[in-house]
């Protein structure tokens, strides 16, 4: 339920902010609105810090998915070597290995979850000053182009847009430059 309400969310800020524009035209006013639209993962995926934060998510993503595998390769062996030797051993024996490779199972699982929980984390840990600093920059285009609303592109409720109305290649430009100046400064 909780989650059906938060995929509602931007499809009303959608209707909310058409009603702002609508609502703000006076009967003897006709305001021009200009609008744009912005894939935000394309933003990520292509610009310099979006791509060095990446990289980091990368490498721990490929140490933990080497740790888990080597223990699903454990389990697998363990699991092999039960089904060879199983009909050999008395029931005690046999009931004891399956106990054993049961928890075993129940530990990948929980390191699983526990791989993908970090991961999460430090996704969200990477990408926030990412973020952060690309609404920043998107504002300041928005300001700076007299935009009355930018909105996402791959946001539920938008369906179609016309190609002169995506600013996402003039944000990575603006955000690379950006990040390219500030880093001149702090080298300085």
């Amino acid at each position: 339920m909780k989650g059906r309400l938060l995929s509602l969310i931007p499809v009303l800020l959608i209707f909310l902010w058409t009603a702002v524009l609508c609502c703000s035209v006076t009967a003897g006013e006709t305001a021009q609105a200009k609008i744009a639209v912005i894939n935000m993962q394309k933003v990520v995926r292509k610009s310099v810090s979006g791509q060095k934060a990446m990289e980091k998510l990368n490498k721990k993503f490929e140490g933990l998915q080497k740790k888990l595998k080597a223990k699903q390769d454990e389990l697998t062996a363990f699991k092999d070597d039960f089904e060879k030797k199983g009909p050999l051993m008395n029931e005690d024996a046999k009931a004891e290995k399956e106990r054993e490779y049961k928890k075993a199972l129940r530990d990948f699982k929980d390191q699983s979850d526990d791989a993908q929980f970090e991961m999460r984390q430090a996704e969200s840990k990477s990408m926030e000053p990412v973020l952060k600093e690309l609404e920043k920059v998107v504002t300041r285009i928005g300001e700076e182009g007299g935009y009355t609303l930018i909105l996402e592109k791959n946001m539920p409720g938008i369906y179609f847009n016309a190609s002169n109305v995506d600013i996402t290649d003039e944000v990575i430009n603006t955000y690379d430059n950006e990040v390219k100046s500030k880093s001149k400064k702090d080298n300085k």
